[in-house]
């Protein structure tokens, strides 16, 4: 697929939005709005309000807010209705400019029921409006949209008409173009992939070279088909590389087999218009190749977009508009909606199989469980199986974009299997985009899956290329600061905006995935390379900070300190999480500790050598009684639970245990004001590694702020309260200090970072967090080679 600019592309400025803008959709909304008594208007409402609870559910209850229901209904009901009479006239603009026909109505080879007449409305609100001199303005200004708008550009429209909160409703996140050429490409292209996984490929130059492979060969694609087309970015993608491909064919012919060759269904009727439009201006560079004598030998030529109404839960190859035939490619970004935002009659629909016995098990709890859908956490993973299983020729391809979380999550687990209702299935790559927000408008990780489709009881690869035994080619897209290179990075959505701009403002690496657990297939992907490498035998004592319940007594500052003349002797720096950053501290509190292991009872010398804190913590000891524990009985009433030699460890490296804030530091002994230098004690929220060995200390703490521990790490986390708890660190591979060279090199490079952090800190730590340190940035590239050179020779056997 040529990465050039392709149709649609101008100064960078859609032409679209701007009609957004006119009085004359201005006037339509006010009259629609005017007029949803009228008894024509209020039927059609009436028939559309029924379709989508049908279809999608209660959504009106959802977005009522403060309004009624029916408030709710009609709001969407006029966004939805403006939407697609700026659409009609849109298409109504082709007609006119190129003399072709390409409208038709929505319900026309619709698979499900749909009675709303929208023609109707747009005649009722028209006759209400008197604005010839508008009409005339908007009809030259869609003229001169559709000469110069891409089909991407249909998606904005969407997005401008209709309100966040709606679309969030019903899991619409329109694809970017960027990632639409991305998954046509992977269809239309065969994967020449190999080598190694840690020979990954980490150039630009390498990684282009490999690309020209894979795109030396094109897979034999005929029908395409998109089962959710939304505004129409995969079609109109797909149309486009069919455009640019040459052919000495007249462009009418060449026009109408791309139309019956890429095609798309979407509940939404405003999805089914939006994507007609998409497609048409894809192939406008045929409409206007159109020449004399094919108009002379045709007259009027009327092109069929095969875009209808239709239902991915019940949609089978014998539904419009695949009418008996199987896609040879599939492209799908489903509804990105939590199971439980659904209602019962559309759950219902998703568990419904066909009844021979043929279908996947998408649902593997049964009862009550699977009412509840606890199988799957996302509609997404139901609605790619199932229509992967029904639509997909054996032999077919698809790209799926999905949360990325589904490569490691238990909602993931049914589509990291092998096979789909007794048919194979082979990833052939798997792009991930980590960090990275291709949808401006969601903060979820995202990723895309390419895979193929086998026969039943087929598990070898359909192309005769079976992937390696290394795992999944994977594709890692990041900013240049995720990989730490001191360079400025170029991360945003407006990177997405195409394939190309994609590849010049984003870093990739290629590795492999593997299942975490071998010969799982199932079981959570994860990096081939140093990631896997990063999970092993942690050789380390993870502590628990000092634990107590009685933070009202034990926490002191300055002032009780001096109001109740409290000796220095049991009073330390504490840590708390807000204080941790990445090789650094941002402050400490002051804590009374006043013992060095659990079970010291030193009563008798608190009294006598420091009688002031003595006083305090007995003023306080009916507070300290009461907290019940049985950790303390026969004990000091002031005891402290996890607290012992360790504590006192004269190197420590830390962490947050809570939350996932994988910021790792080095600690030994602060300066107080207060109480003059003394070492840090971690708190409750805190987990450590405790170590006499300076050197030691900081090695350990550069792997784990390394780039693969980082992203293990990451995979591993539970996502929950607990994320970086001590269950989930002691399955990194931590292997003991041995003065290595690479050991010994990490250990410099984290001491250097650790001189870096103190000279940033005199801010809130808001502002320390939105910094960019360019000198702290080179010392961590530095560290995430030395970390993956050290992992990669550890499972080499040292070499």
């Amino acid at each position: 697929m040529p990465d050039g600019d392709s149709v649609g592309d101008n100064d960078g400025t859609s032409p679209l939005p701007r009609l957004l803008d006119t009085d004359l959709l201005g006037q339509y909304r006010s009259s629609l709005e005017a007029s949803l008594g009228h008894p024509t208007i209020e039927s059609e409402f009436d028939a559309w309000r029924a379709y989508v609870a049908g279809r999608h559910g209660d959504v009106f209850a959802h977005l009522a807010d403060d309004s009624s229901v029916s408030a709710a209904a009609q709001t969407l009901f006029v966004d939805t209705l403006t939407f697609d009479f700026l659409l009609t006239r849109l298409l109504d603009a082709v007609e006119d400019r190129f003399d072709c026909t390409v409208a038709r109505p929505l319900a026309a080879d619709a698979s499900v029921p749909f009675d709303a007449d929208f023609a109707s409305v747009h005649e009722v609100v028209a006759a209400e409006m008197s604005v010839p001199a508008e009409a005339s303005a908007f009809r030259r200004q869609a003229v001169e949209c559709v000469e110069s708008a891409s089909p991407y550009d249909v998606a904005g429209l969407y997005r401008e008409s209709v309100s966040l909160r709606t679309r969030r409703a019903f899991g619409r996140y329109d694809t970017p173009r960027g990632l639409a050429e991305l998954a046509v490409q992977e269809v239309f292209e065969r994967s020449a992939e190999g080598g190694r996984a840690s020979e990954a490929a980490g150039s630009e130059s390498e990684l282009r070279s490999a690309e020209e492979a894979d795109s030396a060969r094109s897979a034999d694609i005929s029908l395409v088909v998109d089962p959710g087309c939304g505004a129409g970015a995969f079609l109109g993608a797909a149309a486009a590389r069919l455009v640019a491909e040459p052919r000495d064919v007249p462009a009418t012919e060449r026009i109408r087999t791309i139309l019956d060759s890429v095609r798309g269904f979407d509940i939404a009727p405003s999805a089914v218009r939006a994507s007609r439009l998409a497609l048409i201006l894809a192939v406008r560079p045929l409409l206007e190749a159109m020449n004399d004598s094919e108009r002379a030998t045709e007259g009027r030529p009327t092109f069929t977009p095969r875009v209808v109404l239709g239902d991915a839960a019940e949609a089978t190859p014998d539904s419009p508009p695949l009418d008996g035939e199987r896609a040879d490619a599939l492209l799908m970004n489903p509804p990105w909606l939590t199971w439980d935002s659904l209602s019962e009659t559309v759950k219902d629909r998703w568990r419904t199989d066909s009844g021979d016995g043929s279908e996947p098990a998408l649902f593997g709890h049964r009862g009550l469980d699977a009412r509840l859908g606890y199988a799957n956490d996302d509609l997404s993973v139901p609605y790619a199986l199932r229509c992967v299983h029904r639509l997909l020729r054996d032999g077919g391809r698809a790209s799926l974009i999905l949360k990325r979380d589904l490569l490691i999550g238990p909602a993931g687990e049914r589509l990291r299997r092998s096979d789909i209702g007794g048919r194979s299935i082979v990833y052939d790559r798997v792009h991930d985009f980590g960090s990275l927000a291709p949808f401006a408008e969601v903060d979820a990780g995202t990723a895309l899956f390419a895979l193929r489709m086998g026969g039943s009881g087929d598990h070898s690869d359909v192309s005769g290329t079976e992937p390696t035994e290394d795992g999944i080619p994977l594709t890692r897209w990041c900013t240049v600061s995720e990989t730490n290179a001191p360079t400025p990075s170029r991360n945003g959505v407006d990177s997405f905006e195409s394939l190309s701009r994609m590849r010049s403002s984003f870093d990739r690496t290629r590795t492999h995935l593997v299942p975490a657990e071998p010969g799982t297939p199932s079981s959570p992907w994860l990096s081939a390379d140093a990631e896997r490498a990063a999970l092993g035998t942690c050789t380390y004592r993870i502590r628990h900070g000092v634990k107590d319940d009685a933070k009202a007594v034990y926490a002191v500052d300055e002032e009780t300190i001096e109001r109740h003349g409290l000796e220095s002797d049991h009073v330390y720096p504490y840590l708390k999480s807000k204080h941790i950053v990445k090789y650094g501290l941002f402050g400490h509190d002051l804590q009374l500790v006043p013992q060095r292991r659990v079970d010291e009872n030193n009563e008798d010398e608190i009294r006598r050598e420091t009688p002031a804190t003595y006083a305090y913590l007995d003023a306080h000891r009916d507070r300290l009684l009461d907290r019940g524990s049985s950790w303390f009985d026969g004990e000091p009433f002031y005891s402290l639970f996890g607290i012992g030699p360790y504590t006192w460890a004269e190197y420590k490296v830390v962490w947050c245990r809570l939350g996932f804030k994988p910021h790792f530091a080095v600690v030994s002994t602060v300066s107080d004001s207060l109480v003059g230098d003394k070492p840090v004690v971690p708190g409750d929220h805190c987990m450590f590694v405790a170590t006499d060995d300076e050197r030691e200390a900081h090695y350990l703490c550069a792997l784990l702020n390394s780039a693969p521990y980082q992203r293990c790490l990451r995979d591993i986390s539970s996502g929950g309260k607990a994320s970086l708890s001590k269950s989930t660190v002691e399955r990194l591979a931590l292997p003991k200090w041995d003065d290595s060279h690479r050991q010994r090199r990490l250990a410099a490079l984290s001491q250097r970072a650790h001189s870096i952090v103190p000279e940033h800190t005199d801010c809130s730590k808001r502002a320390y967090n939105t910094k960019t340190i360019p000198e702290l940035a080179s010392v961590q590239h530095e560290i995430d080679r030395t970390a993956e050179r050290f992992l990669v020779a550890d499972a080499d056997g040292g070499v």
